[in-house]
This record gives C-alpha cells, structure tokens and sequence, in this order.
C-alpha cells in the first residue's frame, strides 16, 4: 500500500496516516511527512493498538485522522448495538467513511464479544539484521510478544541480542575517572509486563506508560490525550550505522582505533525506558451524577545516560559554570583484563546502569461525563547513583533536574458541549537545583468540530523555572537545558479543513517568545492534499521556520495507482536554511519513488529509492547519498507474515569522513517474522 495522500478531517497528525507495517511509519518519518512526536505516537499505537469494544473517548481519538464527531459516532453506534464486530459494521452504519475506516485497521483490535473469556490470543514477532562481513557477529536480534487471555488479562516482553554497548561501569579511584569493560554481546529484557483491565480496574507491574490531562505535570505515553496505564514492550530499529571502534587516546599515545577505513556496524535494536513498577487504577466509582477516577503508581527503573551528560560533583558545585575545567563530563576508560595497563577512552558511549530514578505519583478526578472533568495530579522523584565511590550529578543540559529530588503538581480539567470542546491544566513543579526551586507552567487549549474540518487553538505559557522532565504538552522545538516545555509563552492554531470533495487543506501557526531572552520565533506549517481522480492524488506542502537558524522548505508528492495491483508515488523537497543576510543559505534536496505491487494475494513487493544532497553548493561539507530497498512480504497463512528486505545505501560526497568510510556502500539485509494465533 503506498502512503499516498488521501483526504480527511482531523488534526492530530501532519498526513492522512495509511499503513499496512510498522516499517511504513518509519517511512513517514523518514522522508520528513510527520515529526518526531507523531512518529512516537503512532509507533506506540501500532505496537499496542486499541479496542474498539473497550476504548473511552479520548482512546478512540488518539486514532489518526479521526476528528471527535467521527469518535462520537463509533460510540454511538457502540451503545445502540453493545458490541463492534468488524469494521464494515461501522462502513454500513455510516459511522466511518470506507477509507477511514482501512486506515485505523493497523491500530485497532476487534475483540470477539461471543468469544469465550479463556480464548488466547498471542502475538510473537522476531526481526534480525546483518550489514555484511564488517559488521559484528551474532547479527542485532529483538523479539517482541504478545498475549491476552481470560477476557481482561495481558502480558508482553521485548527482548534484544546486543552487542555495541560498554558493560559494568564503576568508578576507578586510580585514574579518578569512570571505567567500563568494553563492547560484548549480552541477551537483554529491557521490557516485560503483566496488566489486568476490566472494567473498573486497571493494574499493571512491570514496564509500563501512563499519563493524563494535558500532559503538563506528568505523561510518559506519547500520546495526544492520555488518561490511564498500560503495559509497555516498545522496541524500535535505528536506521544509520555506528562506528565499530570510537576511542580516545587516553593514556595511550595514539587512538587505538584506524583512522583509516573507519569501519561501522549494524545498530542494536533500541528502547526507551518510562517507568518499571507497579500502577494501579479505579477507573469507575459511580459517585453522585457521575464517577471518581483514581490512580496511583510508583517505578523504580535503572537508566542509562550518555556520558557527557554526566558531572562529577565533587569537582563541580554547579553545571551551568561551562569554563570550569571540574566541569566537563568525566571521561570513562575503557578498561582491559588488567587495571594497571594504560587503556583508551570511550569517545560520546551510552552508559549503562548509571543510576536509578524511584518515584511515585497519583492522580485523581472527577468525571461528569466523558466530556467533563476536573483532575489533580502530583508525582515526586529521587534519583540514585548506582556508581559507588563517585558523586555524580547530570549537566545543566540534561532532561533531569540536576541537585536531588523533583516533582510537579497540578489541576486539569475539560468539558464539551456540542461542536466544543476545552481543555486547561495548571502545574507547579518542584526541584533541588541551585538558583531554581521550581516554576509554573499553564495550557488552554480549545477544539471545534466543524462539517468539513477542525480547528485546534491553544494557549500555552511556561516558566523559566519549569523543570518537569515529565512534561510533554504541546511545544515549540527549542529547549532550556534540555527540556521543551519550559521558558516560553505561545499560542498555537491547528486547523484541517476540507474544501471540496476532492481537497483537504491542513495548517499549523505557532508563534512564541522566548521568556529568558525575549526573542519571538514562529513557525508556519501549510499542506494541500488533492485527489484529482480516482487514480491520481497530489499533496505540496511548505514550511517557514523563525529562529536562531530559518529554514524554509517546499515539498510535493504525487501517488498514481493505474491498477489495484500496482501503486506509485514519488516526493521532491528542497529546504533553505540559515540566517537571513547572512552569507549564504544553506541549500538542500531530497528526491523519492516508491512502487508497489501486489503479485498475488499473498505477496506484496516494494521498491524505493531515495536521493539527498544536503548543501547543494559545497559536496565536502554535509552528505550525499543514495539510499533503495527491495522488500518482499509473503503471507505465509492469515495471520503469519515473513518479510525480506535488502538495503544498498551509498554516500556520494567528498567529505574525508566519507572517503574513509566502510562500508560505504551499504549491504543491510533485513529478516522478520510475525506470528499471530
């Protein structure tokens, strides 16, 4: 299935979301047709989908390209008739037009209301990749499973084979410096969880995301209306190689690593750590004219940290002084079998179990009706520093307050009525950072569903002092000492409309002002999607971006299907960046063809064919390069799918990294199997 533009009326998400794979999100991301944000959210969505027969209002939102008249509709359809068999139940009851309808297919699940309570369903999917003779053996390995039973119960791991990370960092009083042994293959289970949900409760131990509100004082879902748990087995793959040795000298004379070929290995399958505990729910407690909701959780999960993220205190009272040598982040020797014999440093590693973060937090609200609620929420965290005879500390510039504990508390609250609906949250956060203490932060947002369209505006202000590393609300792109939602006031209007039959217009302004430095940025975001026939669609968009460095972009898709079998799309963009007046704006060009085909029933074929020249004038300064791949998708019964894919990735520039470069090209081969029953 290409991702070609389609028409729609929601405004979560940049693009009419259509995907068959995971691999089709990654994709989107790639060739810049959604942000990071919305990548994150539909990753996860995919990966955990939704109930149709169990998802509250705000649930069913989080389905791309669904406006809250469409969300109304299922759940109107969902009373009339006390279960949801199919989505042709919902095409035929006018609740979804057909082709929303196949578009929230990846995302949702369909639980069987006759089926018995004991019925198992269980997902297994084992993915590998291999870059040829350079890389390292065994190849990056990552199994993720799946399986729900006894009508509310679920559970899930993900698992990795990884071989690129330094292991036991301690700290060597000799050299008064971190250490670490150095790179090894380990078998890893960063995700495991056992979660109940029925429906008045909801419990989950293990890995697991929660969040609620607007996102202000405590979210770690990645989702756009979060309110509640659930278990979390989220693995993701990286797309670019590293390098197999990246040491420096250290007591060595020289690196020990060649300058020349520099040679890179395929990338471990990758995770992100939330929280590992235990959480708990009351969902619904009938109280007055409506119900109590409550929540209450706590996580004790071990982190790993980039090195430069890392002070040692006892060298350093404060982060923020950047010219004190005592200041810079400690370097870490790689150690050998012997402590006593000179050894290298790692340059720019990921740390493992460098420290652990217990917290705790609840959540409590009112509910008059799904579209009415007033909420509190308060969370406190106390990290702890697993390196023993080290007094450790994080950069001003990392995510996490530096000085001790920290927290946040706030109030939340929505209500709707008719096309309406309004959102506002208030948080106050708490930290021990010197010259800190804490700070306020406040959204206002406000979402009206029209006929052909919705418009999203909110009101957003958050403080200088603001650290709450658990904040995600809507932000702009630039960061105080590593965190978004902090040091700005804004205003934000989202709006997608459809004009005609046949086009669909989205937009986004954002302006803001920096409080720290009063500097006012703004960001303008317009795409048009056209269907010119049933076989042709169009899509130009454009961006302008205000800031320290502008950037201005231009961009157009065309899609062409001439028959069910086979569908082509192709993509050309070109970006300025820079500063006005300057001495030269950078320039930028990317160019992309997909072709699909559909042999059989069975076999799904897919080419694509990438091309960037990043600064157009100067080929020694950025990169060039010509990135294809060739996947076919074989389903081996109704649910088993096995897909092969094969890479070739080469870098045309000049720069002497590129020139020194192996392999260069790329060779990736990509195997993955998924199992359903």
């Amino acid at each position: 299935m290409v991702l070609a533009p389609r028409t729609a009326s929601a405004a979560q998400y940049e693009v009419f979301i259509d995907i068959e794979t995971e691999q089709d999100l990654y994709d989107l991301l790639i060739t810049e047709q959604i942000s990071l944000a919305s990548f994150d959210a539909l990753l996860l969505l995919h990966q955990t989908r939704v109930d149709l027969n169990r998802a509250a209002r705000q649930d069913l939102y989080l389905l791309p390209n669904l406006d809250y008249a469409q969300v109304d509709r299922i759940l109107a359809y969902r009373h009339a008739v006390g279960a949801i068999h199919s989505l042709d139940e919902l095409i035929g009851a006018d609740a979804l037009a057909p082709n929303l309808a196949r578009s929230i297919r990846a995302f949702i699940i369909i639980g069987d209301p006759s089926a018995a309570r004991s019925q198992t369903k269980a997902l297994l999917r084992l993915r590998a990749r291999w870059t040829g003779r350079h890389d390292r053996l065994p190849p990056a390995f990552a199994l993720q499973a799946r399986v729900r039973t006894l009508g509310n119960l679920d559970m899930g791991v993900a698992a990795a084979l990884t071989r690129n990370g330094l292991r036991r960092v301690r700290w060597d009083s000799n050299r008064n410096a971190l250490s670490a042994e150095p790179e090894s293959v380990r078998f890893q289970v960063p995700k495991l969880y056992v979660e109940w949900d029925d429906e008045h409760w909801e419990l989950v131990a293990g890995t697991y995301r929660i969040g609620f509100g607007q996102r202000l004082t405590f979210d770690v879902t990645d989702q756009v209306t979060p309110n509640g748990s659930f278990g979390d087995f989220e693995l993701r793959a990286g797309s670019d190689l590293g390098l197999r040795c990246n040491r420096g000298p250290g007591e060595l004379p020289e690196s020990p690593c060649p300058s020349a070929p520099r040679v890179r290995v395929t990338p471990d399958y990758k995770w992100t750590n939330r929280l590992a505990g235990v959480a708990i729910g009351l969902k619904r407690l009938r109280l007055g004219q409506g119900w109590l909701q409550a929540h209450a959780w706590g996580s004790y999960q071990v982190h790993r940290i980039a090195q430069i993220e890392l002070v040692d205190t006892a060298a350093c009272e404060n982060p923020h002084r950047d010219q004190d040598p005592g200041c810079s982040a400690p370097p870490v020797f790689v150690r050998g079998r012997v402590g006593t014999v000179p050894a290298s440093t790692a340059r720019l590693a990921t740390l493992p179990a460098i420290y652990a973060e217990g917290l705790a937090g609840a959540n409590a609200s009112y509910f008059w009706n799904d579209r009415a609620h007033l909420g509190i929420t308060g969370y406190g965290s106390v990290p702890r520093w697993l390196v023993e005879g080290a007094d450790l500390g994080f950069q001003e510039f990392s995510r996490k307050p530096f000085g001790g504990p920290f927290g946040a508390i706030g109030l939340d609250a929505a209500f709707g009525f008719g096309q309406q609906d309004f959102f506002a949250e208030l948080a106050r956060s708490l930290d021990s950072q010197r010259e800190g203490g804490g700070g306020y932060a406040a959204l206002v947002r406000g979402v009206t569903t029209l006929p052909k369209g919705e418009l999203d505006l909110s009101l957003r202000y958050y403080g200088s002092r603001y650290a709450n590393p658990y904040a995600r609300p809507v932000s702009a792109p630039d960061e105080l000492d590593g965190l978004r939602a902090r040091d700005e006031a804004g205003v934000r209007f989202r709006t997608t409309a459809k004009l005609g039959p046949q086009v669909v217009l989205r937009a986004l302004l954002d302006g803001w002002r920096q409080l720290s430095t009063g500097v006012l940025n703004a960001l303008l975001f317009t795409r048009a999607d056209w269907r010119i026939t049933s076989k042709w669609t169009w899509a130009t968009w454009g961006e302008y971006r205000n800031g320290p460095a502008q950037r201005f972009v231009v961009a157009a898709k065309f899609a062409y299907a001439p028959v069910r079998p086979i569908s082509l799309s192709g993509q050309a963009r070109y970006r300025w960046s820079g500063k006005l007046g300057g001495a030269r704006l950078q320039q930028d060009l990317s160019a992309i063809l997909n072709v699909t085909a559909l042999p059989v029933d069975r076999l799904r074929l897919r080419c694509r064919v990438r091309y960037d020249l990043e600064d157009v004038w100067d080929n020694h300064r950025l990169p060039q390069s010509l990135w294809s791949y060739l996947e076919v998708a074989l389903t081996l019964r109704d649910r088993d799918v096995l897909r092969l894919r094969y890479d070739f990735r080469v870098f045309l520039d000049e720069r002497e990294s590129t020139l020194s470069r192996a392999p260069n090209p790329e060779h990736w081969l990509w195997l993955e199997y998924v199992f359903r029953f």
